[in-house]
């Protein structure tokens, strides 16, 4: 189905051509390559702890050249290069809301662009002295990525034995398409301790089956925790702290 504004584009065009002023082959010298340029967009990462479809608010930032008439644009939604959604942007409006089903498209990166555009502009036609109106179609690169991330949870356990203490740390991130919380093998998960205002990192590990083990020898209470940064795939999370 044509939309209004293609419509009237190929209405403008085919009452040039019936009135002998469309000449094939000749484009004015005037006219845009690219009347309207989509120059960035703005779309915020979301964290899911459920499987249902989620709308991701974009918006789009453009400028026009000065014989700007109209334009629309289909701008793909993809992750891994698969089509996950397409947004349609009409004349000047810039704001529209993909839905992102995670349960379906997995969680991890996805990207806004590129944007395939029609858009008709004004030129003066010196031959025979009329302003007239034609469009062309093209293909905006523009691209942002944004990140659909599972909900994490972390705990951590401490057992004093003398002078050691052992810390056990376990995490779990949740997972759209098993419909529950799994093990999560976070990398760069830092066993931590309390020292003074701030947190000092003991150690840096990999978790394994969605746990680690650390013990370290400290003879006086401490305050200890987990920290998990975030992943491309998975949100940052911080265990209760604990003390022994």
């Amino acid at each position: 189905m044509q939309t209004p504004a293609l419509r009237r584009f190929r209405t403008i065009t085919a009452g040039l051509a019936a009135t002998g002023l469309l000449i094939v082959g000749i484009v004015p010298a005037q006219a845009s390559e690219r009347p309207i340029d989509i120059t960035g967009y703005s779309v915020s990462s979301i964290t899911v702890a459920d499987s249902n479809c989620h709308y991701v608010s974009v918006k789009a930032s453009s400028k026009v050249k000065n014989d700007y008439e109209d334009a629309y644009a289909s701008i793909d939604v993809t992750r891994n290069g698969g089509l996950v959604h397409s947004l349609w942007f009409e004349n000047r409006k810039i704001t529209n809301r993909a839905l992102i089903c995670p349960s379906w498209d997995g969680l991890g990166t996805y990207k806004v662009g590129p944007a395939d555009v029609s858009a008709s502009y004004s030129y003066w036609d010196s031959y025979y002295g009329f302003e007239g109106t034609d469009y062309v179609d093209y293909t905006d690169r523009t691209s942002k990525s944004f990140y659909v991330r599972g909900k994490t949870k972390s705990s951590l356990t401490a057992k004093r034995s003398g002078g050691k203490v052992t810390l056990t740390a376990k995490a779990q991130v949740y997972s759209p398409e098993k419909y529950r919380y799994g093990q999560y093998n976070a990398k760069k998960a830092k066993f931590q301790v309390k020292s003074g205002n701030s947190w000092k990192t003991l150690k840096t590990v990999t978790l394994k089956k969605g746990t680690a083990k650390l013990t370290v020898k400290q003879s006086k209470k401490k305050t200890y925790r987990l920290s998990i940064p975030t992943a491309t795939w998975a949100a940052a999370t911080n265990s209760k702290s604990v003390s022994k």
